[in-house]
This record gives structure tokens, sequence and C-alpha cells, in this order.
């Protein structure tokens, strides 16, 4: 089986470099007809809202909802966190299987964007936030699973992973193999 990387609009090309780096075949969502045959699923980061309007006439979000809520191990980074997320402050929700509060753009614009030393899966490596959007707050069922500096900016939630932030950049070791080990049946989420 294979993992879908949602093709819209974004940065699921460098997704898929990270997908390539760890053996993982892949399938490009960008239609329902596209859900056949994963396993697992990541949403990138780019824009929530243009992704939105997108995959509007074609109910796209709704069915990769339902395969969210069928177990289906989901990374969302960035945008994919607010695509997620049960409520999002100056955007709109849309997916919503995530019981968190995000705000969308919360570090600033595009020129504030920066780098920062991220405690992800029990390691500290530098990990780009580009227009990152910002955990508020999340429900009890959430566990933090990454911090910069006392910020929780990645969560985990049954089989769903939010990240604020842009591992699939950076591709460092830690991170190839905590999501080898994710993407075959959510293993590997560690809290801190």
């Amino acid at each position: 089986m294979k993992t879908g990387v949602l093709a819209l609009q974004g940065s699921f090309f460098d997704h898929v470099k990270s997908l390539e780096l760890i053996d993982k075949e892949y399938q490009l969502i960008k239609s329902v007809s596209d859900l056949d045959n994963i396993d697992s699923l990541i949403l990138p980061g780019g824009e929530s809202t243009t992704m939105m309007k997108i995959q509007k006439n074609d109910d796209l979000f709704e069915s990769i909802k339902i395969k969210i809520n069928e177990g289906m191990p989901t990374l969302g980074t960035c945008a994919g966190l607010i695509l997620l997320a049960n409520d999002v402050i100056d955007g709109q929700s849309s997916i919503s299987c995530l019981n968190t509060v995000v705000e969308r753009n919360a570090y600033g614009r595009q020129n504030e964007s920066f780098e920062g030393l991220v405690d992800f899966n029990g390691n500290k490596e530098m990990y780009c936030f580009i227009r990152a959007p910002k955990i508020i707050s999340y429900a009890q069922t959430v566990t933090p699973i990454a911090l910069i500096d006392e910020e929780v900016v990645g969560i985990h939630e049954n089989n769903i992973v939010g990240l604020s932030f842009h591992p699939e950049l950076s591709n460092d070791i830690i991170y190839l193999e905590w999501l080898k080990n994710f993407l075959k049946d959510g293993l590997n989420v560690r809290s801190l």
C-alpha cells in the first residue's frame, strides 16, 4: 500500500522526497478516486484556504475525513495542521478531526518565517516555521509531541499528528525514522 500526499497546492513534493528517502511508495491525492489503495496520508504545508477552494466541488476533504476517522495514520504539517484542526482562529475549519484550536499565521507573515530548535521525538533539531499556525489549545485526548522552548508545536491524537513546522524541508535522520514508523500503523508517536 501507498502513502497518499495531498497535492492540491503547497509543499507536497517535499513530502514526496521524504517518502522516497524511506523507500515508501506514494500516491499524489488530487481527487477522491486517488484515495484508493493508500494506507496512510500526509497533508502538506501551503495555503489552507486555497486548498479548501480547489477541492470544494469534489468533496475530497469529506472523503479524507472518513479515511482518517477509520484510523488511517495521518500527518499534517503547517497548513495540513490547519485543515485537521476542529477550530481555526482567523480562518475556516475544514476536515476537522483533530481536537485542537489553531491560529493561522500566528508567528507572522512570510518575511517573519524562522528556524527554531524543536524538541521532537526525544531529540532537538532545527526546523522551519513558515507562516506557521500556532497551537492555541487542545483537548485532554491530545498529547504534545514537539516543543519549541516551552511552546507546543506538535500534537498527537489517536492516528493523527499535527505539526506547526516543516520537518520535510530538512529530512534529518530522526524525522525520517519517525516518519517511517508512524506511517506503518501510526507507530512510534512519542510524547514529551
